[in-house]
């Protein structure tokens, strides 16, 4: 397994680090506050995330400006990235955690994100050797993309709903 660390960059949860043995491979930028577009660079690459819809939908991913998959995604929790290749990924989230794994079709995990309990600015990612280095970039960032998305639609329910909630119980 290859070892990486993410790192939220700025207080507002929109750009992130990811490095290796205290390199740095890449940077997520989200395109504004409330747009959940946002671009990937590293040293070789720019992968761009287009999304369509609110909060069920679809992700186009494009590597150095050619589409190379999609990540599809819902507010019920269900999220698959199809890459053009054929290869189909699905991220799955542990109950209570942040933690994180994404598993081929064969159920196999090839990534895995690992965040301490009390910190959500930053965390590990395994990732297995398995993938090829074309794969693995754009997974590893992808991943990571769609778990800030998912921690930002969280967030965005929490603040709508429990002033709801609140109403309802105090009368």
């Amino acid at each position: 397994m290859l070892l990486l660390h993410w790192k939220q960059e700025d207080w507002s949860g929109r750009e992130f680090a990811i490095t290796k043995a205290e390199q740095l491979l890449g940077k997520i930028k989200f395109d504004g506050w409330a747009s959940y577009d946002a671009h990937y660079t590293s040293g070789t690459a720019t992968i761009a995330f287009k999304t369509k819809g609110i909060f069920d939908y679809n992700i186009d991913i494009n590597y150095n400006g050619e589409n190379v998959g999609v990540a599809k995604t819902s507010i019920l929790g269900k999220t698959t990235i199809e890459l053009k290749t054929g290869e189909m990924y699905t991220l799955k989230s542990e109950a209570f955690t942040y933690n994180r794994k994404m598993l081929n079709e064969a159920g196999t995990e090839v990534i895995s994100y690992q965040q301490p309990a009390l910190t959500f600015r930053k965390g590990d990612i395994m990732v297995t050797e398995e993938l090829t280095e074309l794969s693995r970039e754009v997974l590893v960032s992808t991943s990571l993309y769609l778990k800030a998305v998912s921690e930002h639609q969280a967030a965005i329910l929490i603040i709508i709903f429990i002033p709801l909630f609140m109403r309802n119980i105090v009368g």
